[in-house]
């Protein structure tokens, strides 16, 4: 069950950070030995690794040739990893320095300002940036006047009108946008939205094509996922919360549409608070600020659903099992979770959910750098 307390804590991670943390970007080298290496997709066993002038000039299971002056760290017993990237997020304010605390490199982020995000890319195309993590962004996400999304209280634009598809598409890439987000959400209960029918979603779909851009879906539905696929979506942005049949998992495998399921937000969506799983541990409070602290006790629903949350990593377990990828996204700063130290929460839920460790790693690394073709990060390599 997902409410269970979690039998593969985060220490591990926790320990390759304070072995990171002695690692300064610049001149000279560092050499790292005796370390074991999960280098993005595979173990290495007992390897070295020497870097020079801030980039991996070699790896290697025999004694390394140290560099003169440099710098040497003893990894035994230490398992080190690239830098994990979260693939959903919300970011603004701290948000990148927070994650970058809990060994989070990039961030994915899926709805924010787009001039704070063309300030952040801005400054990640001058050179490289070492206090906080990098921020890639859909900037604003494509919803209908009324949708999911404008609930918020934030004034954007909203695409009204079918025959603006192309042009609203556009204005998005040309704000800076490096993936297009979709809502796809009628929503229930008291929230009802209006949502975007078919023909719409297949154009939505193919103006982000034709920009060279991924389109990626809000789904909450078994049925929007189904709609998602039928309009050509190269991403799920969450696993969706009733049971899927065999149908639509070899509908997701077949297009090759990979799926971030963010089971963190949605275990708080079910009212299975389970903040004490980061805040007891001195080694993720000390770094927390008290923001922080305050949205991990929050959460969306008043009454517990632990048979909500059984579905949703059913669901997972159904996809993972057909050879849909699985990536790692936190959906980041919504009540009951936060920055850097809740990505690491949604990779223990991905064990949960039956995914082998090397396989929940990979959802973090070259698994999101493959999905988004970000070549130059997600690996450990020469």
């Amino acid at each position: 069950m997902g409410t269970n307390k979690p039998t593969h804590r985060i220490s591990g991670l926790l320990a390759l950070i304070a072995v990171a943390a002695t690692v300064l970007p610049g001149e000279g080298a560092t050499v790292i030995r005796n370390a074991r290496i999960f280098d993005g997709d595979g173990v290495i066993e007992n390897a070295s690794v020497v870097i020079q002038n801030g980039r991996i000039a070699t790896i290697s299971t025999e004694p390394p040739t140290i560099p003169e002056a440099a710098a040497e760290v003893d990894a035994t017993g230490m398992t080190l990893l690239p830098g994990l990237i979260d693939s959903h997020t919300h970011s603004w304010g701290t948000a990148p320095q927070e994650a970058l605390n809990f060994g989070v490199t990039t961030v994915l982020d899926m709805f924010t300002d787009p001039t704070l995000a063309a300030n952040w890319r801005g400054e990640q195309r001058a050179g490289p940036v070492h206090d906080r993590a990098d921020v890639f962004s859909a900037g604003v996400l494509v919803t209908v006047a009324g949708g999911h999304g404008t609930q918020f209280g934030v004034d954007i634009p909203t695409l009204d009108d079918a025959e603006e598809t192309e042009t609203f598409v556009a204005a998005r890439i040309a704000e800076g946008s490096d993936f297009i987000k979709i809502i796809l959400e009628a929503g229930s209960g008291r929230w009802r939205f209006p949502t975007f029918d078919a023909p719409q979603l297949k154009r939505i779909v193919a103006a982000a094509h034709d920009g060279g851009k991924l389109a990626l879906f809000h789904v909450s539905t078994a049925e929007g996922a189904g709609r998602a696929i039928a309009a050509g979506g190269d991403g799920l942005m969450h696993i969706y919360g009733d049971r899927g049949d065999a149908e639509l998992v070899a509908a997701i495998q077949a297009q090759g549409t990979f799926v971030v399921p963010t089971l963190a937000v949605i275990q708080s969506m079910l009212g299975l608070s389970d903040e004490e799983v980061l805040t007891a541990d001195p080694r993720v409070s000390d770094y927390l600020s008290a923001n922080a602290k305050a949205n991990l006790k929050r959460s969306f629903a008043q009454r517990a659903n632990p048979e909500g949350m059984e579905t949703a990593l059913s669901n997972v377990r159904a996809l993972f099992k057909a050879g849909v990828p699985i990536l790692a996204g936190s959906d980041a700063a919504n009540p009951g979770v936060t920055h850097g130290a809740s990505l690491h929460r949604e990779l223990e839920l991905l064990v949960e959910a039956g995914l082998p460790i090397a396989d929940v790693l990979h959802a973090a690394t070259g698994g999101v750098a493959d999905a988004f073709g970000l070549h130059d990060r997600g690996r450990i390599a020469e």
